[in-house]
């Protein structure tokens, strides 16, 4: 079996999960798709940008926290930490961890100091203030 995981690749703290994911020992193989990227837009159409997403070579699909669920299984030392997480009990809790995490990956890639992307840096420079000069005399 082998796994795609598209991830956005313009958030710091997704870009540390990737790194992370790759010093692991995997028991599938795993590639990486920067989500919104051509090669995502191609082979995945019917997938929102920004949103975590696995997808197999058989064509399933997993979605947000379905989605990490199955970067852990792919593990080898996280295989059973993700089985117990489909408990529906703590497949609730892991749903709600997910949502937090994700609503604010930005705001934790930042307090974290993890580095963000150049769009990000663009976008975090465009809401700075710059007072305008006063031409001419008073």
């Amino acid at each position: 079996m082998k796994l795609a995981i598209v991830y956005d690749s313009n958030c710091g703290l997704c870009a540390r999960v990737k790194e992370w994911i790759l010093q692991q020992a995997p028991l599938v193989s795993i590639e990486f798709v920067a989500g919104g990227s051509h090669e995502a837009r191609t082979r995945f159409p019917g997938l929102a940008d920004g949103e975590l997403a696995v997808v197999s070579d058989t064509g399933e699909v997993w979605l947000g926290n379905h989605a990490w669920i199955v970067c852990l299984w792919a593990l080898r030392d996280y295989r059973d930490f993700a089985f117990r997480l489909t408990n529906p009990v703590l497949q609730a809790l892991a749903r709600q961890a997910f949502a937090v995490v994700s609503a604010n990956r930005l705001a934790i890639s930042r307090r974290f100091g993890l580095q963000p992307s150049d769009r990000e840096l663009e976008a975090r420079l465009r809401d700075v203030y710059v007072p305008r000069c006063q031409s001419g005399s008073e």
